[in-house]
């Protein structure tokens, strides 16, 4: 089969892409080893873990404005996370129907920069290709030590179907990132005790630390967060799904007994079979792209979690159609602007940032002037009884061109898109502070915050 394009992977890397270049009529080859679009924010990512995130956070506001007293049936709300999986599957079975985009449910093996065999579960598929995409995602890493083998992740927790649908009494998540505290967030409010073991003495590394404090003096405190606790071993203890975690705090041994263990130890790039013979170069993070998403090779594009640089789908959908744009133009017209890619931590309260934040403003010597607004003052954020957090802006000092901001509290992830534009864009805290944002809504603290310093 000769094509223009073959695209290894069918997330939010992959098939944007291919739906592009397709409706541009270039003949456009996918494969997926799921043999569903979506990728691992569908099938056990993103989507499944905001699903139950925002059941748990349902049931968290029922208990504290309405005093609801019931037991939350997990295994319904697993089922209700599967029938929204179930959903948006259909739905991207409907788009890959319209379209003429050829789709194998198989792995993509690399025989070199223009030739590729598709690994079907029909039998193999020869494929000569112009242009490769690899977008192929990334995947838990997970640390080995003693017991390890009994440890789940968050793609078990998350998958579709997953066997995982009896609330535990007790869990431990070891990691400190943001899956280790969106999972204690969620599984806290539905009624397990949660413990959290960091190796280090900080959760959330590399984010601006005022920010990370303001999260933890606001998560629940049935939330038990150890620091400086490593893993030691877990050990099954008889038939039944009990363990005991082993762990080190201050050189002395301690131990949790749990019915649950999760590693949330980060997520490391997916390349396919035979992706050496490429001879891309690939540094710490991943594959090594630009901001045209090429990679050292010239025809060979690496979009998503596999360049390792802002791995969240909505940046691979970004980065994805920016591969496609300059793969039909033959020449650099699209870039991506990494730098404005809304990041959120799905905790209970949530937390959203965007940009370059004070700590980075500061390493680059830039000079700016902060803007905020307290929730406490918000309408919204007092029909939830929920009026913890604030919404603060940072602008350039001098141009007062706004270069970052972040949300502490209530409908952060859905805000933080509005500061996200605003950053994109360029805009100035005049420019903000004029906008008539939508009341009773928490948008309008953003315009608030920005007429603060005037």
């Amino acid at each position: 089969m000769i094509v223009d394009v073959l695209i290894a992977g069918a997330g939010g890397a992959g098939y944007p892409a291919a739906f592009r270049l397709d409706k541009a009529g270039l003949k456009v080859v996918m494969a997926d080893p799921k043999g569903e679009l979506g990728g691992n924010c569908l099938y056990q990512g993103c989507v499944p873990s905001k699903t139950l995130r925002e059941l748990a956070h349902l049931y968290v506001r029922a208990k504290k404005l309405l005093g609801f007293n019931e037991t939350i049936p997990f295994e319904k709300a697993q089922d209700h996370k599967d029938f929204v999986q179930e959903a948006r599957f259909k739905q991207h079975k409907q788009e890959l129907a319209e379209s003429s985009v050829e789709f194998y449910k198989g792995e993509v093996e690399i025989i070199d920069n223009h030739h590729a065999v598709i690994k079907d579960e029909k039998g193999d598929v020869q494929v000569e290709y112009k242009y490769l995409i690899l977008a192929t995602g990334s995947e838990p890493f997970k640390p080995k030590f003693p017991g390890s083998e009994y440890c789940i992740t968050s793609d078990d927790l998350y998958k579709y179907r997953t066997s995982i649908r009896k609330l535990p009494k007790e869990m431990v998540i070891i990691g400190g990132g943001y899956i280790a505290l969106e999972t204690a967030s969620i599984m806290n409010a539905l009624g397990t005790k949660v413990h959290v073991l960091v190796r280090s003495d900080r959760v959330l590394r590399g984010l601006d630390s005022r920010l990370v404090s303001s999260l933890l003096s606001m998560l629940d405190k049935n939330i038990d967060i150890r620091f400086n606790s490593p893993v030691i071993e877990v050990q099954k203890i008889g038939d039944k799904d009990e363990y005991k975690v082993i762990y080190s705090e201050k050189s002395e041994k301690k131990e949790i007994s749990a019915d649950l263990v999760m590693l949330a130890t980060g997520r490391r790039p997916v390349y396919p079979k035979g992706t050496e013979k490429l001879g891309l170069a690939i540094g710490k993070t991943g594959i090594m792209v630009d901001e045209t998403i090429v990679t050292s090779v010239k025809n060979v594009y690496a979009p998503g979690d596999v360049n390792g640089r802002a791995m969240f789908f909505h940046s691979a959908v970004r980065q994805s159609l920016v591969s496609a744009h300059n793969i039909l133009a033959g020449t650099p017209i699209d870039y991506m602007d990494f730098q404005s890619v809304p990041i959120s931590v799905f905790t209970i309260p949530s937390i959203a940032y965007v940009g370059i934040l004070p700590e980075e403003a500061k390493r680059r010597g830039i000079d700016i002037i902060e803007a905020s607004y307290p929730l406490s003052k918000d309408s919204r954020a007092q029909m939830y009884d929920e009026a913890e957090g604030e919404v603060r802006l940072f602008f350039e000092r001098g141009s007062l061109r706004i270069i970052g901001g972040w949300i502490i509290g209530i409908d952060a992830p859905t805000m933080i898109n509005e500061i996200g534009t605003a950053v994109a864009n360029g805009l100035t805290a005049r420019q903000m502070a004029n906008y008539a944002d939508q009341h009773p809504m928490s948008n309008e603290s953003i315009s608030y915050a920005a007429r603060s310093i005037f």
